[in-house]
């Protein structure tokens, strides 16, 4: 299993974890990586599209949105709440709750914990699974 990083945010301000999303994905490409990112929901997905097209002036990164219609994209980044399919195996970002279901497929993994106690009591849950699984575990506090 490859590696395992946890962010966690200082702030539970609604949308703060997509802001940050978009910031480590601008990061992630600027270093040449395809991600996947998994939301929570279909609707997450769409706020996630949007903001990553209004994030900065200056700012682009090619992204699209996998959907049952749309399954095959080609863009460096996917936006779904569907599972990654093949191909997809540098970086994933995941927002959902649990742990990404296939996630020996990728070899970085990014888990967002948000500053609320719901979203930490989850990130704890994701967090032993990994470990459990042996993955090389890394935590940051932002």
């Amino acid at each position: 299993m490859g590696k395992v990083n946890f962010y966690t945010l200082g702030s539970a301000e609604p949308g703060a974890n997509l802001q940050f999303v978009c910031r480590l994905t601008e990061k992630a490409r600027e270093l040449g990586h395809r991600v996947y990112i998994h939301t929570a929901t279909a609707a997450q997905a769409q706020a996630l599209d949007d903001l990553l097209w209004t994030l900065r002036p200056s700012s682009f990164i090619p992204h699209g949105q996998r959907t049952e219609s749309a399954a095959t994209l080609t863009e460096p980044v996917t936006i779904a709440a569907l599972p990654a399919p093949a191909g997809f195996n540098e970086v994933l970002i995941n927002l959902s709750a649990a742990p990404y279901s296939n996630h020996a497929q990728f070899s970085r993994i990014n888990e967002i914990v948000a500053a609320d106690a719901q979203s930490i009591h989850e990130g704890r849950e994701r967090y032993r699974f990994y470990r459990e699984a042996g993955a090389t575990l890394e935590t940051f506090k932002l």
